[in-house]
């Protein structure tokens, strides 16, 4: 498995960490293009704003994109590899379908450019109580528009802290639980 992580100059951490919880590749994220020329032992990547995607893709082969209001328009003109945090949106869910932060028009152009859609486990961890159910039902719907466009789908802890990963079969369990089959979360976990 692949795991996704933010570091914060505690990459050893990180990598003990994956070791003890049989991650085999991590993928350290990070915001400053400088810090990446440091990382021993994991894949590089950076969080980009939508406005800086091309200059990111030409410093690291791994761009994530944080969902935003500009999620189809970015993704239209220069697509990220990754975009995640989807169902983080502030707004209410309708009574019939929830403001999950991915519907068909959207599902149809990630497809089309080859954009991830990943869902972090941290989201789920740092969201307050009354929240997660909420978060629990996006994420469900994000899986099954995802499935019904053939998006390419991707779960990671996201972890900001080496406490914060969680061991492959956990984050299988959970994500079996909220609609993935089995043979999406072996291509999700990859």
């Amino acid at each position: 498995m692949r795991d996704i992580v933010f570091p914060d100059n505690n990459e050893a951490a990180f990598l003990a960490r994956a070791k003890t919880l049989g991650i085999e590749e991590l993928v350290f994220v990070y915001e400053d293009p400088a810090r990446i020329s440091g990382t021993e032992g994991a894949k590089p990547a950076l969080l980009a704003h939508p406005q800086g995607i091309g200059k990111a893709r030409a410093k690291t082969e791994i761009v994530l994109l944080k969902s935003s209001d500009q999620d189809l328009h970015t993704i239209e003109h220069t697509a990220p590899d990754i975009l995640f945090d989807l169902e983080a949106s502030p707004k209410f869910d309708a009574l019939h379908q929830r403001a999950s932060g991915l519907n068909h028009i959207l599902a149809a152009v990630c497809a089309k450019n080859g954009v991830t859609i990943a869902f972090a486990f941290n989201s789920l961890l740092a969201a307050p109580v009354e929240r997660r159910a909420i978060l629990l039902g996006r994420i469900a719907q994000n899986i099954q528009l995802c499935r019904k466009y053939r998006v390419p789908m991707k779960i990671a802890s996201f972890a900001r802290t080496p406490g914060g990963m969680r061991s492959p079969e956990d984050l299988a369990a959970l994500f079996r639980v909220l609609g993935m089959r089995q043979q999406e979360i072996r291509d999700a976990s990859d």
